[in-house]
């Protein structure tokens, strides 16, 4: 390939990201401008691409090529020519890390954060929610985190993760667009009201139960012992079964529908969105139950005590954390799967407790504090930029409010006039700013005055940004006791 024909197009070659495959080469083109980065294909496999895939075409050439743009179907014969670009479940990996790039640019950085440690990466990680609030799509997600593993030459293999699913369209979404990792989301089939109940009523509700689900699970579970639970009272039973036992139906569900359609993936179940914290018994009783039901789980979330606020640090009782964690860890053991960490960016309180306990073979979920990154680079490069971007931020919490709980207050956050130029990047560290910044992700996103300059600066600046997240992602690793070679 020759490096200079392509820039009078506005194109630099990115040679790094040269190879070759079955007789055609590849190679990333990039662009100062936000007009976009292409891929160029020289060769047979040139013509592959249609005419609307292609800035330019020149298919018809006595060596044909052509530059396509970076889209989910470019992505998906890049995949096609390069195996090691698409997705894959974790194998034997014991520590996997879903890292996210709400952004489609933290993945070159993420690379970088995590060489030499044991860690499988899912760098393709979105919820719905997060999809829409990005305006994105999970082959959107795919596209981006295999074009970053493509120019960076990362042959480790990566997942991608439909988070928080809630239904079997939102599942199809995922495993259409080449999701390696479900993790379903139960919160819609718990019923929470149960612990409210007055014992009376919550007794009708159990009569109205049908007759076998009853029988079942009062066979199955009620006045027995178990040495890391205890006794199993049959009121505990009928709480439980109360509270849970449409989400079990639902993950029976679940499973199947994907065995259905003949894919394989790390299934994760997530019983965080609850009230309470799990119990260990809850934990038991759920896990057992599904499994006895034919799923494979991968991993388990169940909900913690204390906080796991959104950009903060834990906020509750370490020792109590640890003594639950060493319960669930045991249940974990016993059923065959590895315990999850939601919300895990920035836990540094717990992440010691969390690596020890489960020997580092386990599953932490991170992405939001990414982007707060990002913002770091805008708080040095563009001081203006990042002012408003704050005040906009505070202006538009209330509404980020109605999807996150969080305990921090704009009141907390230093006056911005009172702030120089030099100091405004120590605001993505304090709690009440650094906390707002990051639940209004989406709402900044969608604004123009934002969007366009942000993505301009982070082309600018890659570099810096990566390095940034090397070093954000390196104190969790590190923090969880993962070794670096």
């Amino acid at each position: 390939m020759n490096e200079n024909q392509w820039t009078h197009l506005g194109y630099k070659f990115d040679a790094a990201s040269e190879h070759e495959a079955a007789g055609s080469r590849y190679a990333l083109l990039r662009r100062d401008d936000d007009d976009g980065d292409g891929l160029l294909v020289t060769g047979e496999a040139a013509r592959h691409f249609t005419p609307a895939a292609a800035d330019h075409d020149g298919r018809d050439a006595t060596t044909p090529w052509c530059i396509a743009r970076l889209t989910p179907e470019t992505a998906e014969l890049l995949m096609q020519a390069f195996p090691w670009t698409r997705p894959v479940r974790r194998g034997q990996h014991r520590f996997t890390y879903g890292m996210g790039d709400r952004i489609d640019c933290a993945t070159p950085g993420q690379i970088q954060a995590i060489a030499g440690y044991p860690v499988f990466p899912i760098f393709a990680q979105q919820s719905i929610r997060e999809l829409q609030l990005t305006r994105r799509s999970f082959p959107d997600v795919i596209a981006a985190a295999a074009f970053a593993v493509f120019a960076a030459d990362y042959r480790g293999g990566y997942g991608a993760d439909g988070d928080h699913l809630k239904s079997l369209e939102e599942i199809d979404l995922a495993l259409d667009a080449g999701c390696t990792m479900i993790t379903l989301d139960c919160s819609e089939k718990i019923d929470t009201t149960i612990a409210k109940l007055d014992r009376d009523v919550r007794r009708q509700r159990w009569q109205e139960l049908a007759e076998n689900v009853r029988r079942h699970y009062l066979d199955t579970y009620a006045d027995r012992d178990y040495p890391f639970i205890g006794h199993i009272p049959r009121s505990e039973v009928e709480r439980i079964v109360l509270v849970f036992h449409r989400a079990i139906d639902f993950t029976q569900e679940a499973w199947e529908h994907i065995q259905k359609r003949g894919r394989e993936v790390d299934f994760e179940l997530s019983i965080d969105e609850t009230v309470q914290a799990t119990t260990p018994l809850e934990h038991y009783l759920i896990a057992r139950e599904v499994s006895e039901r034919g799923v494979r789980l991968s991993t388990v979330a169940p909900h913690f005590s204390g906080e796991f606020e959104k950009g903060l640090d834990y906020i509750g009782d370490t020792a109590n954390f640890r003594s639950e964690l060493e319960n669930h860890q045991t249940i974990a053991e016993i059923l065959g799967y590895r315990l999850s960490l939601h919300s895990g960016s920035d836990k540094f309180l717990i992440f010691p407790h969390f690596g020890a306990i489960t020997s580092q073979a386990a599953h932490v979920k991170t992405a939001g504090t990414n982007w707060l990154e990002a913002l770091r680079v805008v708080a040095i490069c563009d001081p203006d930029l990042f002012r408003r971007s704050l005040e906009f931020a505070i202006s538009a919490r209330p509404e980020a409010e109605r999807y996150y709980r969080v305990t921090s207050r704009v009141e907390e956050i230093p006056v911005l006039a009172e702030v120089s130029d030099s100091d405004l990047v120590s605001l993505i560290d304090i709690p009440a700013s650094r906390q707002t910044l990051h639940i209004t992700y989406g709402l900044l996103l969608h604004q123009p005055w934002f969007r366009e300059p942000f993505f301009k600066l982070l082309r600018r600046e890659a570099g810096r940004y990566a390095d940034f997240l090397t070093r954000h992602t390196r104190r969790h690793l590190d923090a969880l006791g993962l070794k670096r070679s």
